[in-house]
């Protein structure tokens, strides 16, 4: 590794050059960005990348406005600097883009997962409730064990802020102890590239490559750190990680999001997911039209997801081997003139810790989800096994299915008439 210690003025063998031809190759672009980044030394480039981490993490925690712009700039900065990391891990392409379903759910591949360090408000939203939860934690404990599973190549809900912790001194190893872990061999291999530039390894306490859902931690955990979701609560395995490392929380541990609440309604596609965001320069809960609003049709809560209903999820496992698990009870309302126009959506409000939280819009996890699979006072000209229709006015009992690609089946309740 001789050739990585380099100083302004030696030649090109001196400095640090990722090999970016493998990680970087579906971008042009991006790979020509990376070539003219590497030729800075290697001590520039990791002053570089972690003044970016606590730049990001200083303007979310910051209690003055910030802009959007602010954020985006900060962030994509934050991802630039990061990917030159993941680089210099020197991952395969069969590594980096290897993407599959495990019995739990969707595991995505180390290239689509870097993305995730730039989705501000994800990371806002979490950021903000981890560090307040730190700060009620630390009163009474001189240390704090951080589980994060499934944390991708960056680690992006925890990494950032442990670089803030340090340069700022807030926190110090002695007090805060993490846990990292990831199934993907991609991702161990770039976060131990990324802790390792960031200079935080006396922070974390394990990088390990394992299914979380099969992890056994040989700690209390005092914080549960888990972000593993997509759009309409599917498709990735968050409910069965959480089912399973739940129980290894300290009695008075806590797991972050705390409150994770699914809800579904019916909406007219057109002003749900175009009209309200013509005149939007970007999607976020705080551009939400009135009228688009006011339009829905709300059904209430399908599923809420925290510490106590964890604890208390009671599986059912059915011909095949597929496993559920029941959720709510929904009474489809009546009276709504338009309901067979309508389309049945799925989205979920985060809560992370003390009123910080991701909300609709925010982020691509939540996002609501369009069902067109869902009829409602209609019926397609083409009934499928997979459709499901009602009639308003019926109860309708959600499940949420584990294995394979996890989301909500409906059930309509025995004894009610079809549409």
């Amino acid at each position: 590794m001789e050739r990585l210690k380099g100083t302004n003025g030696k030649p090109v063998s001196a400095y640090a050059e990722p090999s970016i031809d493998s990680l970087l190759k579906h971008s042009i672009r991006t790979q020509l960005e990376s070539l003219l980044q590497s030729k800075i030394s290697v001590e520039q480039r990791i002053e570089l990348l972690q003044k970016s981490f606590v730049d990001a993490i200083s303007l979310i925690l910051s209690d003055t406005k910030v802009t959007h712009h602010q954020l985006v700039k900060a962030f994509e900065t934050m991802y630039d600097q990061a990917v030159q990391s993941m680089a210099l891990a020197e991952l395969s392409q069969e590594v980096l883009t290897r993407q599959y379903i495990s019995p739990t759910g969707l595991i995505m591949s180390p290239y689509n997962c870097k993305h995730t360090i730039k989705d501000v408000y994800r990371i806002k939203g979490y950021a903000r409730g981890i560090d307040k939860a730190i700060q009620s934690k630390i009163k009474h404990k001189a240390k704090i064990n951080i589980l994060y599973p499934a944390c991708g190549p960056f680690a992006p809900l925890i990494l950032p802020l442990l670089s803030y912790y340090k340069d700022t001194k807030k926190y110090s190893a002695q007090q805060l102890q993490v846990m990292l872990i990831d199934v993907q061999p991609g991702a161990v291999m770039t976060l131990r590239q990324l802790v390792k530039d960031l200079q935080l390894d006396e922070y974390i306490s394990l990088i390990e490559e394992v299914d979380a859902t099969q992890f056994v931690p040989d700690v209390g955990i005092d914080l549960l750190v888990l972000e593993a979701m997509q759009h309409g609560f599917t498709k990735e395995g968050q409910l069965s990680i959480a089912k399973h490392l739940v129980q290894f929380l300290n009695i008075d541990g806590w797991m972050i999001p705390q409150n994770v609440s699914v809800r579904g309604m019916m909406v007219i596609g057109e002003t749900e997911f175009n009209q309200q965001w013509k005149a939007a320069d970007y999607s976020h809960s705080t551009m939400l039209s009135d009228v688009a609003q006011q339009d829905r049709i709300e059904l209430g809560e399908i599923m809420k997801i925290n510490k106590s209903t964890l604890l208390g999820l009671e599986e059912v496992e059915l011909e095949g081997g597929v496993k559920v698990v029941p959720a709510n009870q929904v009474v489809l309302p009546v009276g709504v003139t338009d309901m067979s126009k309508r389309i049945f959506a799925v989205y979920a409000q985060i809560e992370t810790f003390a009123q910080e939280g991701v909300e609709q819009y925010d982020s691509g996890i939540t996002h609501p989800r369009p069902d067109t699979s869902i009829y409602i006072d209609l019926k397609p000209k083409d009934l499928e096994h997979t459709h499901f229709v009602a009639s308003s006015g019926d109860t309708v009992q959600f499940f949420y299915q584990l294995s394979g690609l996890p989301g909500f089946v409906p059930v309509k309740i025995q004894g009610q008439t079809d549409a």
